[in-house]
This record gives structure tokens, sequence and C-alpha cells, in this order.
């Protein structure tokens, strides 16, 4: 018991982010319930939010631009329907952004980490199928769970590893289109 008492005293950053981290994974996790793209998106909004705090919490500086602009990414996605957020373009304005703001934030070498799983997921987003969506999520989510890891964000990193169990288990059970 003595132990964990220091250990809660000598961590309290980490104990506080991965408790928000924890919020976050549940609000994720909700999106994978939902049945229309704009709740989803609702709830990944929310998510990257909460997300965002904890890695604030962390000094993690990388993880949290690539989470404000996540948020940014997943309101234009939620008016793709509106004219201006419309074109074809947008994906790789938003991945364009993340790489510069991956160079603006970088810290450590796992910084890349973080970015390169961020562009993947966005232009994958784009893709119309679903499929090859959860393709990308066997490697934006190892990459982003890494960077998880090395920032102390644990919660953070087995919502990324629940995804990846989670696409792989949708590939196989739509494993017949596209």
């Amino acid at each position: 018991m003595e132990l964990i008492i220091e250990f809660i005293k000598s961590h309290p950053r980490e104990i506080i982010a991965n408790i928000i981290a924890c919020i976050a994974a549940v609000g994720s996790f909700a999106s994978y319930q939902v049945n229309s793209q704009k709740k989803v998106l609702v709830l990944q909004i929310f998510a990257n939010c909460v997300t965002a705090i904890s890695f604030l919490v962390l000094g993690a500086w990388t993880g949290l631009a690539m989470n404000v602009i996540a948020i940014t990414r997943n309101i234009v996605y939620y008016y793709k329907d509106k004219k201006a957020f419309s074109g074809k373009y947008i994906p790789f304005v938003f991945a364009g952004v993340m790489i510069l703001w991956g160079i603006f934030t970088w810290t450590e070498w796992y910084c890349v980490l973080a970015v390169t799983g961020w562009v993947v997921n966005t232009l994958a987003l784009a893709l119309p199928s679903a499929q090859k969506i959860r393709k990308s999520i066997l490697i934006s989510s190892p990459l982003m769970g890494l960077y998880c890891l090395l920032t102390a964000n644990i919660f953070s990193a087995i919502k990324e590893m629940i995804s990846v169990v989670s696409a792989i288990i949708g590939l196989a059970r739509y494993s017949g289109t596209k």
C-alpha cells in the first residue's frame, strides 16, 4: 500500500492525465456503437477534446496539437454536405496542417509517430470504403498508441490497441465488402 501511495505522490500529472484519458476512451468506444456518421463524429469530437486535455496535462504538445486539429477536422467532416466543406482537397489540407504542427511541436523523436498516425487516419477517413478505413487503423492506431505509451498516456494507448482489435474484427466480419 505504501508503494502505491508513493507512486501517486510522485506521479500526480500522469495519474490525472490518465483519469482524463479514461473518460475520452469511454467516449471513443461509444462512438463505435452508434449507427450514424454524424453521431460518430460528435462522439469523436468529444473524445478528441478530452484526449487533448490529457495531453495538455502531460505536456505532450504534439499529441495535444494533433487532437485539436482532429477536432477541427471532425467538425468539417460533420458539415461535409455543405459546399464549403465538400472539397476533395480537404483531407490533404488537414494532413498538411498536421505535418506543420507536428514540426512546430516537435520535442522528441517519437512525435513523428503521432503525426504519421494522425495523417494516415485523416486521409483514410476521407475514403468511401469502410474496409479501407479499418485497414488504415492497423497502421495509425499502433503508431498513435506507441506515442501515447511514450508520453505516459496509458489509457489512450489502451484505447488505440482496442481500436486495432475492433478493426480486425470489422475486417473479418465484412471481408466480402469494399
